[in-house]
């Protein structure tokens, strides 16, 4: 609320400052415009280069995307969502350390608790990529104390799948399954949980579920037929390995291609 007066006053200020200038000479008034105009494109240039970078980035551009968000966290003021968002980029081409710097710098920094929350997940990434998983779990532990949506649930039940106890991260996915049962990540991690408790009935009706939502990457696909194939279901692992072999990895996986392409030689499917 105190931002939204000082910022109604502040517009209020500027218009008769504005209304002033005219009336002491039209050009004076029209300068005033002009100069206030260029401020405006020159403070929101950043705003400019994240938007050129989300675009790349949603064509696959990484390198290119990482460029432009490069440029709008160099261009002051660069908003705080765009430094996160310059973090992420950092980590999406392999740069995690320096993204670990910037989320660290922006955390020391901002009094805002959303942007605090969102740094700290991304944080947690930057510590997970960089072979730092007790730090990485321990993060994502800290907001979820805070702040709790589906993206956290997610992100949090596999660091915890993937870094300790099954049975206690069974019952967290689980936990994050009940807050919601359509999300693909939460799904991926419940179905992977049962799947490494060695309890491939539950593991195959998840992944039958997740499925149907048709996931962009290869590993529901890979450890699906996994699944399958210990059920005995031979024909219907190899359609989904095939569909494994077709998709890109994500870049959190622990799932290597040469896996992937040995587990599909085993079942006679072709690259």
């Amino acid at each position: 609320m105190k931002l939204l007066i000082k910022v109604a006053l502040a517009g209020a200020a500027l218009i008769l400052i504005m209304i002033i200038a005219f009336r002491l000479h039209t050009l004076l008034g029209w300068g005033l415009v002009i100069v206030l105009a260029g401020a405006m494109v020159y403070v929101s240039r950043s705003s400019y280069y994240a938007i050129r970078g989300s675009s790349a980035f949603a064509a696959d551009q990484f390198e290119q995307a990482l460029a432009w968000y490069r440029k709008a966290y160099h261009s002051k003021p660069c908003p705080e969502n765009h430094q996160i968002g310059y973090a992420y980029m950092l980590m999406r081409t392999g740069e995690s350390v320096q993204a670990e710097a910037v989320l660290q710098k922006l955390l020391g920094r901002t009094g805002n608790h959303e942007i605090r929350m969102q740094a700290s997940c991304n944080l947690a990434t930057a510590y997970w990529l960089q072979g730092k998983r007790d730090e990485a779990v321990k993060e994502l532990e800290d907001v979820f104390k805070q702040y709790k949506n589906t993206l956290i649930y997610g992100n949090l039940g596999y660091f915890k799948l993937m870094h300790g106890d099954l049975r206690e991260s069974l019952e967290f996915n689980l936990a994050a399954y009940e807050f919601n049962s359509d999300d693909k990540t939460i799904l991926d991690n419940c179905a992977l949980n049962y799947y490494m408790l060695g309890q491939m009935t539950e593991a195959e009706a998840l992944f039958e579920k997740l499925m149907s939502k048709s996931p962009k990457r290869a590993e529901p696909y890979y450890y699906y037929a996994l699944t399958l194939k210990k059920l005995g279901k031979n024909e219907e692992a190899a359609e989904q390995m095939k569909q494994a072999l077709s998709k890109e990895l994500s870049f959190l996986t622990t799932v290597t291609r040469s896996e992937i392409a040995e587990a599909a030689k085993e079942m006679n499917v072709e690259e």
